[in-house]
């Protein structure tokens, strides 16, 4: 039987909408080193971003954003 993964929500802010966002990142990637990003699909603009699982940091954006 293959493995199921877990997934856990993870907020993060549209760069292109602006708005807070809701997404799903594998279990797995929590325990990966900071600064790894997963991708993620968002809801607000149809895209993809690149979100590190730990702080809900969009790659590129700084935290004033």
């Amino acid at each position: 039987m293959a493995d199921r993964q877990r997934w856990r929500p993870v907020l993060f802010h549209c760069p292109q909408t602006g708005l807070k966002v809701q997404g799903l990142v594998a279990e797995e990637s929590l325990g990966a080193s900071p600064g790894d990003y997963e991708t993620v699909s968002c809801i607000a603009c149809s895209g993809v971003h690149f979100i590190n699982p730990r702080t809900g940091m969009v790659l590129g954006m700084s935290r004033d954003n």
